[in-house]
C-alpha cells in the first residue's frame, strides 16, 4: 500500500564559482568541504534541532539497499543526498508551515556556516510505493498537450522554475564605505589571523569560513582534511570486505586496501599549489576535471527512489575507489617520482603527494596535480572508473602555477565539454571515454575555441589532434596511448630527433604544403645518408608520416608540446 508524504527537494547553485573562484588552494579546499557538508551536516543539524534526534532517519538511505518506504517510523527521513541535491521526506501529518520553517532555518544557518552559498528548495506532496515507485500524474504543458510525470520530476521542475524567479542574497552588500575583501571583492567584514603564514588581514566572512575549514590550528587537523581522509579510509575499509567485486585488471593496485590505508598515514595532501612537486625551472601544474557521461539521463531512468538512492551511493563509492586506485599507483611509484619532481616534506614530517583532490565523491571529480603526471593520472582514473562501470570524459588544463586558477578551471571544464562532444559523435557505440588537454601560457583568449583558433590553426588545418580516446586501442589514431608512445619516442626513442629538428618541425607544421615538402625531402636525405632520427613510428599514424597532414589534421603538434610534460617510461602509469 502506497504512503502519502510531504517532501522538500534542495539544491545548490553556482557551485563551481563558489569553490574555484580563489587563487589559493586552501580556500578552494575549504569551499568544497563547506558545499559537501551543507546537506550531510548542516541540513541534518537543522532537522534534528527541530524534530528531535530520534525523529530523523539519515541511516536507511545509506545502509539499507531495498528499504520499505511505506514504513515511516520517524518524523522525517533522507531520501537521498548527492549531485548537489537532497531529498527529505516528512510524515503525512507534517504541515506546510513546518516545511517552510525547515527551509527558513536551514538557509538562515547557512548564512553563518556557509556564507555565500546559494541554495534552492521546492516542497510538495509525494506518494511512494514500498519499493520507492513514485506516483504518476498527468499534467498539461504550455503547448496545451498533456504528459505523465512522477512526483519527483514535478519537484525537480518546480525547483528549476524557481531558479529563474528567486535570487537569494547570501552576502552582506558592499556600501562603498567598507573595506573590500582582496580575495572576493565582497565586504571585508571579518579579521583573519594566519599563524602559519604569519599574516593578518581583513577578509569577507565567506572567505574566512572557507580558510578556517581548510586550516590546521593548534595541532588539530583541518576539518576539510579530516573529512577527506575519513572518506578515503571508509571506502578502503569497505573494499577490504568486498575485494572480490573489483575488476581483474584493478585487483593488483588494490590487492590490500587495509595496507594502503596504513601507508597513506605516512603521506599528506598539499594545501598550496606551489607544493605539488614543481621544480623551479618546470613551474607548471594541472587542473583536471572528469565528468560522468550522460549521468543526468541515467538518474532520470531510475524509476524508483530506491534505484536513485542506490545509484547515488554507487557513484560515490566508485568515484572515491577509483581515486584510491590512483593513490595506490602513486605510492608504489613514489621513490621514482622523487627523481623527476621536487616533493617536499610537510610540517608534520609526512611526505607530500603530487596530487590534491578538490571535488571527490559525486558524478564529477576535480583535482590538481603536478603537470608532468597530469595525463598519466587522468588516464589511470578514467580507466579505473570505466572498469568499475562508469564511462567518463575528462579535461586537463596545464598551466603555470601562478596562472589565475578560475580561468584554468573554466578551460578544464571546456576541455571536458569538447571530449563529451566527441563522445556524443560516437553514439553508434554503447559508450566511450575521451579526454582533451590544453597548455596555457600567460594571457590567452577566454574560451577554448578561441585559443584553438588563434594558436593551433595552421595553414593546412587544425594543429590540435584531440580529443583522445581512453578506452580504445592502438589501431585508432586518437587513442591516448598512441600520443604517449609518440612523446616517448621523441624523448627517449632509439631514433629520436634532436631538439633543434623537433623545434623546426613544430614551425613547419604551422606553415603550408611547400614547407612540409621541403622538410620531408630533407628528412629523407638525412635518413638515406645513415641518419638515425625518425618521426614517431605509430602504426595508426602511418598515413601522416609522408605528408605530415591528412584531411586537415596532424597529430605531431600535440606530441611535441607534451615533451615538457612527459616522464620516462619506467615510472609511467596506465
Amino acid at each position: 500500500m502506497a504512503i502519502k508524504l510531504q517532501a522538500i527537494l534542495f539544491d545548490t547553485r553556482s557551485i563551481q564559482k563558489y569553490i574555484f573562484a580563489s587563487n589559493r588552494l586552501k580556500t578552494n579546499i575549504g569551499a568544497s568541504f563547506l558545499v559537501e557538508s551543507a546537506f550531510s551536516r548542516e541540513l541534518l543539524h537543522v532537522l534534528r534541532e527541530r524534530f528531535g534526534e530520534g525523529e530523523v532517519d539519515d541511516v536507511t538511505w545509506r545502509e539499507v539497499e531495498s528499504p520499505d518506504w511505506t514504513k515511516m517510523e520517524q518524523k522525517c527521513r533522507i531520501g537521498y543526498i548527492g549531485g548537489g541535491n537532497a531529498l527529505v521526506l516528512f510524515s503525512e501529518g507534517t504541515t506546510d508551515e513546518e516545511l517552510v520553517e525547515v527551509i527558513k532555518s536551514f538557509t538562515k544557518r547557512l548564512l553563518w556556516t556557509t556564507p555565500g552559498l546559494r541554495t534552492g528548495a521546492a516542497r510538495g506532496e509525494m506518494v511512494l510505493e514500498a519499493d520507492g515507485a513514485y506516483r504518476v500524474t498527468r499534467v498539461k504543458r504550455a503547448d496545451g498537450e498533456e504528459e505523465a510525470i512522477d512526483d519527483l520530476t514535478h519537484l525537480v521542475r518546480k525547483l528549476r522554475a524557481q531558479q529563474n524567479l528567486f535570487f537569494p542574497a547570501v552576502s552582506l552588500p558592499y556600501t562603498g564605505l567598507t573595506l573590500s575583501c582582496e580575495a572576493s571583492a565582497e565586504t571585508a567584514n571579518a579579521y583573519d589571523v594566519d599563524d602559519v603564514r604569519k599574516e593578518s588581514r581583513f577578509l569577507s566572512w565567506e572567505v574566512k569560513r572557507k580558510l578556517l575549514a581548510a586550516r590546521q590550528k593548534g595541532g588539530v587537523i583541518a576539518p576539510a582534511e579530516e573529512a577527506l581522509l575519513d572518506k578515503l579510509r571508509s571506502i578502503l575499509r569497505t573494499q577490504a570486505l568486498a575485494g572480490e567485486t573489483l575488476p581483474p585488471s584493478r585487483v593488483r593496485a588494490m590487492s590490500d586496501p587495509e595496507e594502503l590505508a596504513r601507508e597513506l598515514q605516512k603521506y599528506a595532501f598539499p594545501s598550496e599549489f606551489e607544493k605539488l612537486g614543481q621544480r623551479e625551472t618546470e613551474d607548471y601544474m594541472a587542473i583536471v576535471h572528469i565528468d560522468g557521461n550522460n549521468m543526468g539521463e541515467k538518474f532520470r531512468d531510475c524509476s524508483t527512489l530506491t534505484k536513485r538512492k542506490n545509484m547515488s551511493r554507487a557513484v560515490y563509492w566508485k568515484t572515491v575507489l577509483a581515486f584510491c586506485m590512483l593513490l595506490a599507483d602513486i605510492l608504489g611509484d613514489y621513490a621514482a617520482m622523487q627523481k623527476h619532481l621536487s616533493l617536499e616534506e610537510a610540517d608534520d614530517g609526512k611526505m607530500l603527494l603530487p596530487i590534491r583532490p578538490i571535488v571527490l565523491g559525486g558524478d564529477d571529480m576535480t583535482f590538481v596535480c603536478t603537470a608532468k603526471y597530469a595525463l598519466s593520472f587522468t588516464r589511470t582514473i578514467m580507466e579505473a572508473l570505466n572498469d568499475l562501470g562508469i564511462d567518463t570524459c575528462g579535461g586537463v588544463s596545464i598551466l603555470p602555477t601562478a596562472y589565475p586558477f578560475f580561468r584554468g578551471y573554466e578551460i578544464a571544464e571546456q576541455l571536458c565539454g569538447a571530449a563529451k562532444s566527441k563522445m556524443r559523435a560516437m553514439r553508434t557505440e554503447e559508450s566511450s571515454c575521451w579526454l582533451d588537454f590544453a597548455i596555457l601560457h600567460g594571457e590567452q583568449p577566454p574560451t577554448l575555441e578561441q585559443i584553438r583558433e588563434q594558436q593551433y590553426s595552421g595553414k593546412c588545418g587544425a594543429m590540435h589532434f584531440g580529443p583522445y580516446r581512453v578506452d580504445g586501442d592502438a589501431s585508432k589514431p586518437e587513442y591516448v596511448g598512441n600520443l604517449i608512445e609518440a612523446v616517448r619516442q621523441l624523448v627517449q626513442g632509439e631514433g629520436r630527433m634532436p631538439m633543434n629538428k623537433i623545434k623546426e618541425l613544430r614551425a613547419v607544421l604551422a606553415a603550408g604544403r611547400h614547407e612540409h615538402a621541403q622538410f620531408m625531402a630533407q628528412y629523407h636525405r638525412l635518413i638515406a645518408s645513415g641518419g638515425a632520427m625518425r618521426l614517431p613510428e605509430i602504426a595508426a599514424w602511418s598515413s601522416y608520416r609522408e605528408s605530415l597532414w591528412q584531411e586537415g589534421r596532424t597529430p605531431y603538434v600535440d606530441a611535441i608540446e607534451m615533451i615538457d610534460f612527459y616522464v620516462p617510461e619506467e615510472v609511467q602509469h596506465g
